[in-house]
């Protein structure tokens, strides 16, 4: 056994403890053997786990003068019990006047921290996706309100929300769980559900004819459609190309020969694409036929338009039996090829301008077929394409079918659903086609180099 001498040095107490044990030494010369011993030597450091510590004096059990003393700090116990909420290894004394026990260690084993229960809630399953309907969550841990501070992450977008509320203008579901100290809350999903837009109703004018006769009794008969309704009765339906041409009720005749276009209004919309009217000579019928063959003078092909203008000259339009699938062109520059310009706007760059042919894969096709033959301009298509479904700018009408087995027939080419080339520019670089498929005359501006089908065009003078 040996003395304690420095140890208590920093303890004034312990300084008047060493004092009067130098005495009591000095007055009886005596030893005494001191023993510290604990009812367990590893607890849990939860605060309330505690070892007991029996000190004895020459094989007494005592209190009486009695220190215990923990090394790691050098502190004096209060009592003879010892917790703590640290872990790690703890390594004790006893002191009875002067004299101490040997070390005895006691190990305090960390706890778990309690795993924290994350509840995520949401105040509605479904929003609409307009961007200003919320959802807005709770997070709780524990029971405590914790939704201003907890991660919330949108699982399957893999995206943080910057808050506690969500809105969005992308419909779809979205599934959310929340995050507090790397513990994660149990799924919620919202449903956004796309804004429900008002129906569109498209504003169309049809004929029963295309063609009448310039005698004054033959009628063209409109139709104005809404959507699928029959608003005729309530439409406005005006000429766009004459000047005091009216219409009474929802027909049209006239003694005038010329080409006539009509559009509507209704529920303040205009008619997207107008319905010609091409009022002819009747001398002419039986002479040309829209949608028979005519074949003079080596040239062959299908009447497609009769068109007169206002000067009293009629033209008939052919389109070629054949068709090609080709570039419009190889390389990108203006042509100056405007609407409405016919062969001419197609023969203008190579005869005045001094273009490369070959540059134009569909003008050369077309050209190759003779003289006079062209790339039509998108108006000539438009024309094309009323001829062929007889007004109702539908590739799945019967007049369609009709005309492609005459077409087969005669040695030719049917009409496909798809983009066909027109001779008219939009830029250096894009070109309008026509869409040979839907309920409209649709015009597209794609790339001239785009592979798009050419059907060639010739037009001649009525005498």
């Amino acid at each position: 056994m040996r003395k304690l001498f420095s140890i208590f040095a920093l303890l004034s107490l312990a300084t008047g403890f060493v004092a009067c044990e130098t005495t009591e030494q000095t007055e009886d010369n005596k030893e005494y053997n001191v023993e510290l011993t604990a009812d367990k030597t590893a607890i849990v450091a939860d605060g309330s786990d505690a070892a007991t510590f029996t000190v004895k004096v020459d094989g007494k059990a005592t209190t009486d003068d009695v220190m215990i003393i923990c090394l790691n700090d050098n502190s004096v116990l209060e009592g003879n019990t010892f917790t703590t909420t640290t872990g790690g290894e703890y390594r004790f004394k006893a002191s009875y006047k002067g004299f101490t026990s040997d070390t005895l260690a006691i190990t305090a084993t960390p706890t778990e921290s309690p795993v924290p229960t994350v509840e995520l809630s949401v105040d509605k399953g479904e929003i609409v996706a307009d961007n200003t309907d919320t959802a807005t969550f709770t997070v709780k841990v524990d029971g405590e309100d914790k939704s201003s501070e907890a991660k919330i992450t949108v699982i399957n977008y893999n995206s943080e929300l910057e808050s506690n509320s969500f809105a969005t203008d992308v419909a779809g579901e979205f599934v959310f769980v929340a995050n507090w100290d790397g513990v994660k809350s149990n799924e919620v999903k919202v449903v956004a559900t796309a804004v429900e837009t008002p129906v569109q109703k498209s504003l169309k004018i049809q004929s029963d004819v295309n063609r009448i006769k310039a005698d004054g009794t033959e009628k063209a008969t409109f139709t104005v459609l809404y959507g699928e309704d029959d608003v005729t009765a309530d439409a406005e339906i005006y000429c766009t190309n004459h000047e005091n041409v009216t219409v009474e009720g929802n027909t049209f005749s006239s003694t005038t020969v010329g080409s006539y276009s009509f559009r509507a209004r209704y529920a303040g919309q205009t008619t997207g694409t107008a319905v010609s009217i091409d009022v002819y000579d009747p001398e002419l019928v039986g002479k040309y036929e829209i949608g028979a063959i005519y074949e003079v003078n080596g040239v062959k092909g299908v009447i497609f338009a009769i068109k007169s203008d206002n000067n009293g000259n009629t033209y008939c339009y052919i389109f070629s039996l054949d068709e090609e699938d080709l570039q419009w062109s190889t390389k990108y520059e203006f042509c100056n090829c405007m609407s409405q310009r016919g062969d001419y706007n197609t023969n203008d760059p190579f005869d005045y301008f001094g273009m490369n042919i070959d540059d134009y894969p569909a003008f050369k096709w077309c050209k190759e077929h003779g003289e006079g033959w062209f790339l039509p301009s998108s108006t000539e298509m438009h024309w094309m394409w009323e001829m062929l479904t007889e007004g109702q700018r539908d590739f799945d009408a019967p007049s369609v079918a009709k005309y492609n087995a005459f077409i087969v027939e005669n040695g030719g080419e049917p009409f496909c659903q798809t983009y066909y080339w027109s001779s008219n520019e939009t830029s250096e670089d894009l070109v309008e086609v026509i869409a040979f498929m839907d309920d409209s005359v649709v015009c597209l501006d794609p790339k001239k180099d785009n592979v798009y089908t050419a059907r060639a065009a010739y037009r001649f003078k009525v005498e």
